[in-house]
């Protein structure tokens, strides 16, 4: 598998410390489907063995108790820029002294139920969709955005994130930095009139009420959002959907050191491929897991519509939850403008296209994407702090 990185026209997405206006009432969050099917995947785990860390409660399960575990993509052979001052973190399961689980398990974290009766209600969806006429900065309801998207057929995508521990006003806040591989205008099952849009989600995200640290999440929706609960939606392993095959990287994983203001950086490389019929994470060295791409065609008259026969748009972007009724003071990234540069200000950067499900296309080769994805950014200048710096 060629992996060209983005080396020669690398992009660097600084995101701006949030500004907002106006105020937001949070969304009620009764006890739900979501709940339910999250307490019982949890009543049927087969746990083998408990282990703690400073951050998350494992369980840890028989690979196999998942069904038929799929085969993953070959590795990538993703060279980072020698030249990068940042560096690699460690995982939570990485650290001496970490307990890990008996060979042949996976990890799977445990969740709180008062997190759990909240969940549904903060995934607010994707940003508009770019148009030359659009600002970068978005609020919809309780969510606040920093964007840029490309609608392209892809089977995916990678790209590398900066690694802040995003201040957050209150522990139902979060703040992340995020891709989203999306298949736009899909029927929503049992309501054929209407359509929605389908995505597998990846990011770096301060949310203590879902863990107490920054961490790797994950997300997918099959309807839209209008759903949540057992291959329909939701986040990390929470419910059905994902299936956990790596020892040591996991949804919910919490990793040390992170970037400083002013000092050293770190990042995360993440991205998914569509990959013989199962969205496949990429994070920092190996695939970790997977959503079956079968669960975005149950029920649709035409599978090749859906996301379980490849994209039709991508997204990487900044997003804030509010919980509070007041203007929040939650910051997007490091709080620090784009303009502040490289050790301080948050990234996206080395973004790579999947145009089909066995090769990588980085800037010398992405074309048009790149182009219209760059002169996109940079039309933001006008009157947006975002830089972007090539090389």
């Amino acid at each position: 598998m060629a992996a060209h990185l983005l080396k020669k026209l690398p992009l660097l997405f600084f995101l701006s410390a949030l500004a907002t206006g106006g105020t937001a009432k949070p969304v009620a969050s009764p006890k739900n489907q979501y709940v339910e099917d999250a307490l019982r995947k949890r009543a049927d785990l087969n746990i083998v063995k408990t282990t703690v860390t400073e951050a998350n409660t494992i369980d840890w399960i028989p690979i196999q108790s998942q069904g038929e575990i799929a085969s993953p993509p070959p590795p990538r052979s993703i060279k980072r820029d020698a030249t990068s001052n940042a560096t690699i973190p460690l995982a939570e399961l990485e650290l001496p002294g970490a307990e890990l689980g008996p060979p042949g398990t996976v990890p799977v974290p445990r969740v709180n139920l008062d997190y759990l009766t909240q969940a549904t209600a903060l995934k607010g969806g994707l940003p508009d969709r770019e148009s030359s006429q659009h600002d970068k900065r978005q609020y919809s309801g309780n969510h606040w955005y920093v964007s840029s998207n490309q609608n392209v057929n892809n089977f995916g995508g990678t790209a590398t994130f900066s690694m802040f521990n995003a201040y957050v006003q209150n522990s139902g806040d979060f703040s992340l930095l995020q891709t989203a591989v999306i298949k736009s205008n899909v029927p929503i099952p049992n309501n054929p009139s209407a359509t929605g849009s389908q995505t597998v989600e990846a990011g770096w995200i301060n949310y203590p009420a879902q863990v107490s640290q920054p961490h790797l999440f994950t997300y997918f929706t099959t309807d839209g959002y209008q759903g949540s609960g057992d291959n329909v939606g939701g986040w990390n392993q929470d419910v059905k959907g994902w299936v956990q095959t790596d020892s040591t990287y996991f949804p919910g994983t919490v990793f040390v050191p992170l970037s400083v203001d002013g000092g050293t950086q770190d990042e995360l490389q993440l991205g998914y491929q569509l990959f013989q019929g199962n969205w496949w994470l990429w994070c920092i060295n190996k695939w970790i897991g997977y959503y079956p791409a079968s669960m975005f065609s149950a029920g649709e008259s035409n599978p090749a519509a859906t996301l379980a026969n490849g994209a039709d748009g991508i997204f990487y972007y900044g997003e804030i939850y509010q919980s509070e009724n007041a203007l929040t003071t939650t910051d997007m990234g490091s709080g620090q403008f784009a303009s502040t540069g490289f050790g301080h200000s948050a990234y996206i950067q080395y973004v790579i296209l999947c145009p089909s499900s066995h090769e990588l296309l980085g800037a010398e080769n992405l074309g048009s994407f790149l182009r219209k994805l760059i002169s996109r950014i940079i039309w933001k200048l006008c009157s947006n702090p975002v830089l972007i710096r090539l090389q």
